[in-house]
């Protein structure tokens, strides 16, 4: 059985973990079309900045947003940032133990009371039209299960390689990226032959599929949201948006140092053997993909993240760590194809 396209219950994990609400009037809106939920821990400053993000959203007023710390320890900072706004869209809890990263993600699925659900890590940014535009596409759309929008990027890092070839081709890669059509589906393939998701910013799903699906796993750690979102595109209708929406932050993060970007490799690396089993063709003509993808994330670990890769941390490859150029050759021509086929067609 796959391992991590299964179905999982991930919401019994948290079962025993009560969330208290601090503040804020449940009764102001029962049942709001969105929830815009922001996951938070320990990070009052950045918070504040996402917080007022989603509360200045512009002609557009049914939602609701709910901020859900995962420390039980009393921060008065916080509370006392949240109690100030004063706005009856805006709900505070507080988990009485810390339920993990995925835990809150899945305690704040739970909370949400919200047709479509939003979730906004508390160091990012949406757009202050975000939630007009993005409902003006669901409204338009009602096949949509899923909606993903394009974001910017706030890079804090003070790396001196910004200008090398690493850089002008990633520069080259985005810029052609948003000559893509406005609206396209996604399909397995999106999430064979790249990560669609990147940094999760302004997502907005229906809840009750997000349920359905289970939540996050934190077993899939760092790379849950990339599986969780994989499952979504296999059972329920995906698209991407082609316009930005938001803003997704890269700060210095020295956990980054603890193979954490090879473990997330890894975790793509099954879930890409995963889904090229489910097809003769995938399984001819793809079977290399999944080292060809690690040698791809391991360049891109050094070069964008700064980040070097020990020979230790690729034994999961076993032999294949020398990807025959024929093999490698293919696989880039035919990303080179899909990219151009998502502008042209």
């Amino acid at each position: 059985m796959d391992r991590l396209l299964k179905y999982e219950n991930n919401f019994l994990k948290i079962k025993h973990v009560k969330s208290k609400l601090i503040s804020g009037n449940l009764n102001y809106n029962e049942n709001p079309l969105v929830t815009i939920a922001i996951p938070t821990y320990k990070r009052y400053n950045l918070l504040k900045e996402a917080l007022d993000s989603a509360l200045t959203q512009i002609e557009f007023s049914d939602y609701e947003i709910i901020v859900v710390e995962n420390s039980p320890d009393s921060d008065t900072d916080i509370e006392k940032l949240l109690r100030s706004y004063n706005n009856p869209k805006l709900l505070y809890y507080k988990n009485e133990e810390n339920l993990g990263v995925a835990g809150n993600w899945n305690r704040c699925l739970e909370l949400a009371r919200g047709k479509w659900y939003v979730m906004l890590h508390d160091d990012d940014l949406l757009s202050n039209k975000f939630l007009k535009e993005m409902v003006g596409v669901l409204d338009k759309n009602p096949k949509i299960s899923l909606l993903m929008p394009s974001h910017n990027h706030i890079d804090e890092r003070d790396l001196p390689n910004k200008f090398n070839a690493y850089w002008v081709k990633l520069k080259l890669k985005r810029k052609l990226m948003s000559f893509e059509k406005k609206l396209r589906k996604l399909s397995e393939w999106d999430y064979i032959l790249k990560n669609p998701v990147g940094g999760p910013v302004g997502i907005i799903m229906k809840r009750e599929n997000a349920v359905k699906l289970g939540g996050f796993n934190e077993d899939h750690y760092p790379s849950f949201d990339y599986v969780f979102f994989t499952k979504y595109c296999v059972n329920y209708n995906t698209y991407f948006y082609n316009k930005s929406l938001g803003s997704y932050r890269i700060s210095k993060n020295e956990s980054l140092n603890e193979g954490v970007m090879i473990t997330s490799a890894k975790i793509h690396f099954e879930m890409i053997n995963e889904l090229i089993s489910k097809n003769i063709f995938k399984k001819l003509f793809f079977k290399k993909y999944p080292v060809y993808y690690v040698l791809k994330s391991v360049e891109n670990t050094e070069n964008f993240w700064g980040v070097s890769v020990k020979e230790d941390e690729l034994k999961f490859l076993g032999k294949n760590k020398n990807l025959n150029p024929v093999w490698y050759s293919f696989y880039f021509m035919f990303k080179q194809i899909w990219q151009l086929k998502s502008i042209l067609f």
